[in-house]
């Protein structure tokens, strides 16, 4: 499918000055368009990956699920928007369901990392992955509540059921006392030794476990490690990447709550990307190119590849930028998100693609990637659907998963007033 060019995408090509929302809206269309062209006309599976301009390289078959899984959740933002038909996004969404049911391959409910995008097939001898299946399970949701169509419901309904919580929780039954989530499982080695214990994108995973599954341990939440830490007087949990403080907050309503512990994790994840930008505007390796309007450090493509960028709580720099990472902060102040995006848009005109921005780029080595990648892309365009009207969370917390886990958990309403003035941690009376 082919998309005309929205009025403002024109403008911001010729150098015009639309009203500031529009260069949000502008960048979430994009990322639209990326997933409706790069997702399979046959399967639905979606690419992990894209070039920014021209066509894709041959080698370019790798699909995500969790990709896919942000793709579903397009679909719904898209047909909510009037972007697309509602009925051609009922017809994508519905191929891509039967396709993950029927082709793509799992254990015990729980996918493959890489396939790919044409067979289903496992690639690159990727792990069946809790964290990325959670997060196509939270598109799922996503598009299920938002496209309101029977046959989506039921194809929804059947993947969530066949999860076995049980069996990722408890490597099998071999560890019955576990408390956390093992992150994945090969069946050349079995479960892999690393489990999703401490804060970063795995919140998404405990809110689906918790609505999901009756014996989920009622202290798993609690022992999840929340190291606090600050900079310049901002207050959060250490991890430097910002995808961290955006994967989980796209899809979960964590503003205005507080958790049994009396954590706040939308003040978290706010303070942390405050933190994020300061540290590049501090700049203390000098790198070129980094200002109050272009900054954000977060895994992604760089000079020497992939990494997980990040700063401050620990810190891996090399004055590598990823653009659409700080726009993906918009849903906890938009106005340093249309910042950022201008900002970038100035310096680096030709960063700005079909698919938004691209991934990364490092002005001090004089590199840039040539491609988008797809949750990087989705995280920015739910954020910024959310700074609309908190769409995405309205849908995704609709949910009977979503209610439960929520509830069972204990997170509560709390009323304090701002919500940018709230601490990190408030213990109950």
């Amino acid at each position: 499918m082919v998309f005309a060019p929205l009025a403002c995408s024109l403008a911001l090509m010729q150098g015009q000055t639309p009203a500031r929302d529009a260069i949000l809206d502008d960048l979430s269309r994009r990322a639209f368009r990326f997933f409706v062209e790069q997702s399979d006309s046959k399967t639905g599976f979606t690419l992990d990956r894209a070039r920014n301009q021209g066509p894709n390289a041959p080698e370019y078959v790798v699909a995500s699920i969790a990709t896919t899984g942000f793709a579903l959740s397009a679909y719904a933002v898209g047909a909510q928007r009037g972007w697309i038909p509602k009925e051609k996004a009922v017809d994508l969404a519905l191929n891509t369901l039967r396709h993950v049911r029927s082709q793509a391959p799992s254990e015990h409910g729980w996918y493959y990392h890489w396939l790919h995008w044409k067979t289903g097939e496992r690639q690159w001898n990727s792990e069946v992955s809790t964290i990325d299946t959670g997060i196509f399970l939270c598109g799922l949701i996503v598009a299920e509540q938002g496209l309101k169509d029977k046959r989506v419901t039921k194809e929804a309904e059947e993947i969530l059921k066949a999860v076995d919580w049980k069996w990722a929780l408890t490597n099998g039954g071999a560890k019955p006392d576990e408390r956390f989530i093992s992150h994945g499982w090969r069946p050349e080695e079995g479960f892999i030794q690393w489990r999703w214990a401490d804060y970063c994108e795995l919140l998404l995973l405990y809110v689906l476990a918790y609505g999901s599954y009756p014996d989920m341990p009622a202290d798993s939440w609690s022992k999840i490690g929340k190291h606090e830490t600050s900079y310049k007087g901002l207050d959060f949990f250490a991890g430097g990447p910002l995808f961290f403080h955006q994967m989980s907050h796209v899809f979960v309503d964590f503003k205005g709550k507080r958790d049994p512990d009396g954590f706040d994790f939308w003040v978290a994840g706010r303070n942390a990307v405050l933190a994020n930008k300061q540290y590049c505007v501090d700049n203390p390796n000098r790198f070129k190119g980094y200002t109050k309007t272009t900054w954000g450090l977060s895994a992604s493509d760089g000079p020497d590849g992939y990494r997980a960028y990040g700063a401050p709580g620990y810190i891996d720099d090399d004055g590598t930028m990823a653009p659409s990472s700080a726009v993906g902060c918009a849903m906890y102040d938009k106005g340093i998100a249309i910042d950022a995006a201008e900002g970038f848009r100035a310096a680096y005109p030709w960063s700005l693609g079909k698919y938004g921005f691209v991934i990364s780029l490092n002005p001090t080595k004089d590199w840039h990637s040539p491609d988008v990648i797809g949750i990087d892309l989705g995280q920015m365009m739910l954020s910024v659907e959310n700074s609309k009207d908190n769409l995405v969370h309205k849908l995704f917390m609709s949910h009977p998963i979503a209610k439960r886990g929520m509830k069972r958990i204990g997170f509560r309403a709390t009323k304090e007033g701002d919500a940018t003035k709230r601490p990190l941690r408030l213990l109950p009376r």
